[in-house]
C-alpha cells in the first residue's frame, strides 16, 4: 500500500475524477519501505522509471516513479511538481525488482532504487545560506559576525559547509538573521556527483593546405609565431585538445586572433571514461569444447537456473564465455558477476578479447566518472555484457537473457552495510524471474543452500569433474587435481620444528622455486599476529572502542603497532605487559606481514610479494599484481583470501596453507563451509595448467571434518554431513534468519531497548498463534563492541522471520539482516 505523500502540507488537495496517480520513490531522509503517492497534473506525460521532482514537506526532492494508477489509496495528494527526464531511467523490471528488494531485506525504498541508477545520480535536498548583496549593520553577538564574515569571503554555501567553517549554527541563529535582512536561506538540491565529461578542443576551420600556407606566414613574423605553430599542427592533427595547444604557447588572445580570420574553432566533446578500452578486441579464436563441458552449456541454455558444480581448473569460464555467445546471438544482454575486485583484471581481459566492444564494466574501484559513463552505454543499448562485482547485477542491460555468478559461494556477494542488506545471488534469481534470463551459479565448492536446491530439483545441475589443460589444435585436455599433504604441526613441534613452516612446505616451495615455478603462502590474517598475550598474568590488548583483540601491525613505522581491524585505532606495541611488567609479553598466531618476512629469510633470493587489503588500497593496485605474477616477476606470494578466489596463473604450482585452523572454531554456524570452500579455494590455484600442483596444509586440528574433506577433494562428503547438521539444528536451507543488531554507547540503555523490541516480537508472535519463529535473545555478539558503541544481537529463525519483524517499528540504531551473511 502507498502512504500519503505529505498530507497537513500546503499543496494538497482532493482530486477531481479522472486524475491519475504516481507511485514515487522519494529521495529523503524518512526511511519509507513504500512509496508516496502524488497526483499527475494534467497535460504533464509521467511513466513508471522516470524521475521526477516533487514535494516532500517544505522541500522539493527527487523521486522516481515506480507505477502509475487512476486510483489512490489516500484522500489528499500533492501534485508532481516537475519531469527531471521524459526518457525512463528504470524499466519495468527493475522497479518491480526495487520494490522486491525493499519487501525482502526490509530496506528503505528509495536506497533500494537507487542501487539501479546512474553513480552520482542522487541529488540530497540541501539549505543553501546566501549573504545579501549590501549587508546591514553587522550584529554585536561575536558568532553571527563569525557566520556573516564567511558568507562574505565565500559566497552561497550550504549549511553544511557553514557549519564545517565556522561551528556549530543553530537554524534559530540562520531565522534571526534572515529576518534582520543579514542574510538569506532556501532550500535546494545539491549537485549531482556523476555527470558527463567533456573536453575543450580546438579544430582547424579549413584546408589543411590553407592552414600550412597561414603557418609559414606567421611563423616569419616574430610575434605572431605562436600562432604559426599552433596553425602548423593543426594541419597535420586537424583537432587537438585544448590542453596541447596551451603547452604549444596559445593563449586565448592568440586563438580568438585565430577564429576572427576563420582559421580555426573551438568546441567541446564529450569524453567517455573506459575503463575496459586496454583490452577490446579478440586475439584467440575460442577453444573447443570438451564433451563436459558441451553438456553443461547445453543444461545451463535449457534450465531456468542452473548450478554450474565444477573443480578448480574444469572450464567453467569457458561455459560461461559459449553461454554469453549464444545470449548475444540472439539479441538479448548478459550480465557476469565475480566475488572480488582482484578477479576483474583477469576476467575484463578474457571477455574483452573475447567480445570487445559490447563489455561494460562495473566494480566499486571505478570513479564516479567512469561509472556514470559505463552506466549510459549500457543503458543506451551500446554494451550488452557487464562484467563486475557484486553491484553490477543493478547494471540496466537491455533485454537480459543470461545472469552468471562465478564462485557463487563467495560470501562477498552478501552486502553487510549500508542498507539494502541484499544478497546479489538472490537478486540475480529473482530478475531471472522477472525477465526470462538463464541464471547460472558456477563452484567448486557451491553453497551448502544452493546445492540443496539441485538436490531437490528446484534448479538443474550440470557437473564438470574433471580438469583440463590446454592442448594442442585449440583444443583442451584433462588436467590432474594437486596432491594435497595434510601436515600435523603438533608433530613437527614435537619434532622440535617451531618455525612457523613445516619441513613439508619448505621442501614443497624450494622444489617449485628450483623448476622455476611460482607458489602461494596462504594465510587469513592481515598483519603480523593475530593478537599479543602477555604468558605471565594473561593481559590481552583490546581495542578501547571495540572490545575485540588489537593485531600486531609492524609496518605502520619503525617501531611496532598494535591495530584494531575494525575501527582502525592504532597504538605503540609496548616492550613489557602493561598490567604486570613482564617480558614474556609476545604475539601468538601468524599474519600476513609476518609470513611475509619469515618467507624472504628462508627463501632467501625469492622474490616475496604479500598481497592483502592492505597492500592492494590503491586503485589499479591488483591489476599490478596480476600483471606481476603472469609475467613471472613474483616467485612467492603471501596473501589471504584474494588468493583464494578464480586466480589462474600458468607456473603457479604450490599452494602452502599457513595455518588453515583460522576461523574453524567461530560461533557462527557457516565456520565449517567457509573453512572447507576456502582450503578448497586456495588449493585449487595450484597445478592448473599443464603442470602438476602440490599443496601443502598447515593445521593442528588435522581430524576436523572440513579439512579431511578439503584435503580429499570431497565435496559430496562434506555437503552430506553439513546438511545433516543444519537439518538437527533448523539452520538454513531449513530455515532462515534476520539478525537485527541494536547500537548505543550506554550498555544498560541498549539492553533495555534490545529487551523492549524481543519482548514486542513475542508478543507478536503468541497473538498470531504462531509457533515460530524461535526469537533467540538479546545477548551480545562475538564482536560486542564497535568504536565504541555496545551492541545487543536479537536473532529470530523461522520459515518468514522477516514478516514478523516487519510489524515493529525500530530506530535509527537498530540494523536488520535478513539472511545475514555472518553471526558474528
Amino acid at each position: 500500500m502507498a502512504e500519503e505523500a505529505s498530507a497537513g502540507f500546503d499543496g494538497a488537495f482532493v482530486p477531481p475524477p479522472g486524475t491519475v496517480f504516481a507511485e514515487v520513490a522519494v529521495h529523503t531522509t524518512q526511511p519509507a519501505r513504500r512509496p508516496f503517492t502524488y497526483a499527475v497534473p494534467p497535460g504533464m506525460r509521467v511513466e513508471p522509471g522516470m524521475a521526477v521532482f516533487v514535494p516532500f514537506g517544505p522541500r522539493i526532492v527527487q523521486g522516481i516513479v515506480l507505477a502509475v494508477t487512476d486510483q489512490s489509496e489516500v484522500e489528499a495528494v500533492r501534485p508532481v511538481s516537475a519531469v527531471l527526464d521524459p526518457e525512463p531511467l528504470l524499466d519495468p523490471a527493475r522497479a518491480g525488482l526495487a520494490r522486491w528488494i525493499a519487501e525482502e531485506y526490509l530496506a528503505p525504498i528509495w536506497e533500494c532504487v537507487a542501487c539501479f541508477l546512474p553513480a552520482g545520480f542522487g541529488q540530497k535536498p540541501v539549505t543553501m545560506v546566501s549573504p545579501v548583496e549590501v549587508p546591514p549593520l553587522l550584529p554585536v553577538d561575536p558568532k553571527d559576525r563569525a557566520i556573516l564574515q564567511y558568507l562574505a569571503e565565500h559566497g552561497q554555501v550550504t549549511l553544511d559547509e557553514l557549519r564545517e567553517g565556522v561551528g556549530q549554527v543553530p537554524l534559530a541563529a540562520l531565522q534571526r538573521l534572515q529576518e534582520s535582512g543579514h542574510l538569506t536561506v532556501a532550500q535546494g538540491l545539491a549537485r549531482p556527483a556523476g555527470r558527463p565529461k567533456f573536453e575543450r578542443r580546438v579544430a582547424l576551420a579549413v584546408e589543411a593546405g590553407r592552414a600550412r600556407e597561414e603557418a609559414a606566414a606567421l611563423l616569419g613574423a616574430r610575434e605572431r609565431s605562436v600562432e604559426g605553430r599552433l596553425l602548423a599542427r593543426l594541419s597535420e592533427a586537424g583537432d587537438i585538445p585544448l590542453s596541447e595547444a596551451r603547452a604549444l604557447g596559445a593563449t586565448p588572445a592568440h586563438l580568438e586572433r585565430l577564429e576572427e580570420r576563420g582559421l580555426v574553432r573551438r568546441y567541446e566533446r564529450r569524453v567517455e571514461r573506459d575503463p575496459a578500452a586496454a583490452v577490446r578486441g579478440g586475439s584467440s579464436p575460442p577453444p573447443v569444447l570438451t564433451p563436459e563441458q558441451a553438456a553443461a552449456a547445453e543444461t545451463a541454455w535449457t534450465a531456468p537456473v542452473t548450478l554450474l558444480h565444477g573443480v578448480t581448473g574444469a572450464g567453467k569460464t569457458e561455459v560461461y564465455l559459449e553461454l554469453v555467445r549464444r545470449t548475444l546471438a540472439e539479441g538479448r544482454g548478459a550480465i557476469v558477476l565475480v566475488p572480488e575486485i582482484s578477479l576483474t583484471p583477469q576476467a575484463i581481459r578474457r571477455f574483452g578479447e573475447r567480445f570487445g566492444d559490447e563489455l561494460a564494466v562495473f566494480h566499486s574501484r571505478l570513479s564516479t566518472g567512469e561509472l556514470y559513463d559505463q552506466w549510459f552505454r549500457v543503458h543506451r543499448g551500446e554494451a550488452r555484457l557487464v562484467l563486475g562485482s557484486r553491484s553490477a547485477i543493478f547494471a540496466p542491460v537491455r533485454e537480459p537473457g543470461l545472469i552468471v555468478l562465478d564462485e557463487e559461494h563467495e560470501w562477498s556477494y552478501k552486502q553487510a552495510d549500508p542498507v539494502p542488506r541484499y544478497h546479489a545471488r538472490d537478486v540475480a534469481l529473482r530478475l531471472g524471474e522477472l525477465t526470462g534470463a538463464r541464471v547460472v551459479l558456477g563452484s567448486a565448492t557451491p553453497d551448502v543452500v544452493t546445492y540443496h536446491r539441485a538436490e531437490t530439483g528446484q534448479i538443474a545441475r550440470a557437473e564438470l569433474a574433471a580438469r583440463v589443460a590446454p592442448a594442442a589444435g585449440g583444443r583442451l585436455a584433462e588436467g590432474a587435481m594437486p596432491d594435497v599433504e595434510v601436515v600435523d604441526m603438533r608433530e613437527e613441534l614435537q619434532a622440535g620444528n617451531r618455525s612457523m613452516f613445516s619441513r613439508a612446505l619448505r621442501q614443497a616451495v624450494r622444489q617449485a622455486l628450483a623448476a622455476g615455478e611460482q607458489a602461494i603462502l596462504f594465510v587469513n590474517r592481515r598483519g603480523s599476529a593475530r593478537f599479543v598475550l602477555c604468558r605471565d598474568c594473561g593481559y590481552l590488548p583490546l581495542c578501547p572502542s571495540c572490545e575485540v583483540a588489537m593485531s600486531l601491525d609492524q609496518e605502520a613505522s619503525i617501531h611496532a603497532m598494535l591495530r584494531c581491524h575494525h575501527c582502525g585505532r592504532t597504538r605503540r606495541l609496548e616492550d613489557r605487559c602493561p598490567k604486570c611488567d613482564s617480558l614474556r609479553y609476545r604475539p601468538f598466531g601468524v599474519g600476513t606481514q609476518r609470513v611475509e618476512a619469515e618467507a624472504r629469510a628462508v627463501f632467501a633470493g625469492a622474490r616475496v610479494a604479500r598481497w592483502d587489503s592492505d597492500t592492494a588500497r590503491g586503485r589499479d593496485a591488483h591489476a599490478r599484481m596480476v600483471a606481476e605474477l603472469e609475467a613471472g616477476a613474483i616467485d612467492i606470494v603471501v596473501g589471504t583470501q584474494l588468493l583464494a578466489k578464480g586466480l589462474d596463473l600458468p607456473k603457479l604450482t604450490t599452494v602452502g596453507v599457513v595455518d588453515a585452523d583460522v576461523g574453524l572454531s567461530l560461533p557462527d554456524y557457516r565456520a565449517a563451509e567457509r573453512t572447507f570452500q576456502l582450503l578448497s579455494q586456495v588449493a585449487g590455484r595450484a597445478g592448473r595448467r599443464d603442470r602438476p600442483g602440490q599443496v601443502v596444509i598447515q593445521t593442528y586440528e588435522p581430524e576436523a571434518p572440513p579439512i579431511v574433506a578439503a584435503a580429499a577433494h570431497d565435496y559430496r562428503g562434506f555437503y552430506e554431513a553439513e546438511i545433516a547438521h543444519r537439518r538437527r539444528a533448523g539452520y538454513p536451507p531449513f530455515n532462515r534468519l534476520v539478525r537485527l543488531i541494536y547500537r548505543h554507547p550506554n550498555l544498560e540503555a541498549g539492553l533495555e531497548e534490545a529487551t523492549r523490541v524481543a519482548s514486542e516480537l513475542r508478543v507478536l508472535r503468541d497473538a498470531a498463534g504462531r509457533a515460530e519463529p524461535d526469537i533467540l535473545g538479546p545477548t551480545r555478539p562475538f564482536i560486542p563492541r564497535v568504536r565504541g558503541e555496545h551492541r545487543w544481537q536479537i536473532l529470530l529463525r523461522g520459515r518468514r522471520p522477516a514478516a514478523l519483524v516487519a510489524e515493529v517499528r525500530l530506530g535509527e540504531r537498530w540494523s536488520v539482516d535478513v539472511d545475514p551473511g555472518s553471526l558474528l
